[in-house]
């Protein structure tokens, strides 16, 4: 850690400050900082402790305990603590203590954030999982371990859990299972093909495309106007022009698009494998109102940031939300993914292979894929009917 002294902190406490004015933070959320920091920074000064030192998860608890504002909130010195991290006077920002898993399961994890293209989110979901998991075992040997065993603990763990969670439970201790009988040999047998749970009879549902009709009134319908309208057309048109997930669109960045070549990057896609598609003019349309009317000009280089300070990359979440609500104005009550299912169908009917469809689409399983077979309706009508479309 960098021992700095703490002299000087009222100082940086006011580049922060005028740091969060440049950036467009609101006048009441600074003021609200500055009133949280500037009590901080006298408990600070009487601490006698270095600046590294003061940005630990146990320190700013102890200025929570101590204080005695009403209703403190550590979030301005979360944020201070980022901002010196940025700029080189931290060597971390402030992090939440997490209990240490055995060394087999942190290694698992590592292997699972490396390999697949899965959120910071879902790493810490995993890792409850297998905490859990180990707490219930009570012991780190796992060669001797038993699908009695891994059922008992889900049947326990999954109490109160949707039938969604409940899927990802089990997918994070199937990876885990695959792990230790191919990578690590640990296991005599794999036994993730023993856990399964309940039919999801959701999945025999087909997946919902959009009719010409439908589509047409969807673009007709678009409002020009408003810089959250604008960025949420650049997404549509994205969506449902190339297929793409909400995850997928969160994560374009500047570089990725070449408007010269009229050609966009796909690096980083569910089956891992790299993709590089042309752009339609519509698209790159899109793209330039927004960047030009609507994006703010920030250092970030994702292509879809926040349109209010702090400014940063948008998430899936909010990529999903703002076209699932567009939808929803146009009357269309759908998720966004029916913009996906569309982009499926349209390839189907233009004569692309089940194949094709798979990388297009970015699926790791060709059973992904089969499923939108059943929704072509125009060339299942034309091979069981012999119809004339």
């Amino acid at each position: 850690m960098k021992r700095q002294a703490i002299d000087d902190l009222s100082l940086t406490v006011d580049a922060y400050l005028q740091w969060m004015a440049s950036e467009q933070y609101s006048p009441h959320t600074i003021e609200l900082y500055q009133w949280i920091l500037k009590h901080w920074v006298a408990f600070a000064n009487g601490s006698n402790m270095v600046l590294s030192d003061l940005f630990t998860y146990e320190t700013l608890k102890a200025f929570e305990s101590e204080s005695r504002l009403k209703s403190v909130k550590l979030t301005p010195l979360r944020g201070l603590a980022r901002y010196l991290y940025e700029n080189d006077q931290l060597d971390e920002p402030v992090k939440n203590p997490r209990e240490a898993l055995p060394g087999i399961y942190e290694e698992y994890l590592t292997h699972y954030e490396n390999t697949r293209n899965v959120t910071q989110g879902m790493i810490r979901t995993c890792r409850n999982i297998l905490l859990g998991f180990h707490q219930y075992l009570n012991t780190d040997h796992l060669s001797t371990l038993t699908i009695d065993q891994i059922d008992t603990f889900l049947n326990h763990y999954n109490t109160g859990y949707s039938p969604k969670s409940q899927r990802t439970h089990r997918g994070c201790l199937r990876g885990l299972l695959q792990y230790l009988y191919y990578q690590r040999s640990i296991l005599q047998r794999d036994l993730s093909a023993f856990l399964t749970g309940p039919p999801f009879y959701a999945q025999a549902k087909p997946p919902r495309f959009l009719r010409p009709e439908e589509v047409e009134h969807i673009f007709s319908s678009l409002c020009w106007e408003k810089p959250s309208d604008i960025r949420c057309n650049a997404m549509i048109y994205l969506a449902y022009t190339l297929g793409l997930r909400p995850k997928e669109i969160s994560l374009i960045s500047l570089k990725d698009i070449s408007f010269a070549q009229k050609k966009i990057r796909l690096p980083d896609r569910k089956n891992t494998v790299p993709l590089r598609l042309p752009l339609p003019d519509d698209v790159i349309k899109a793209i330039v109102v927004y960047v030009t009317h609507a994006r703010p000009q920030v250092k970030h280089r994702a292509l879809f940031v926040t349109l209010t300070a702090p400014y940063r990359p948008i998430s899936y979440y909010t990529v999903s939300h703002d076209i699932s609500a567009c939808l929803h104005k146009a009357g269309i009550s759908e998720s966004a993914y029916c913009l996906r299912h569309t982009y499926a169908q349209n390839l189907l009917e233009a004569g692309a292979s089940i194949f094709q469809l798979k990388e297009m689409l970015g699926h790791d399983r060709i059973q992904t894929t089969q499923r939108y077979i059943h929704v072509h309706t125009q060339l299942m009508r034309k091979g069981l009917f012999d119809e004339t479309l």
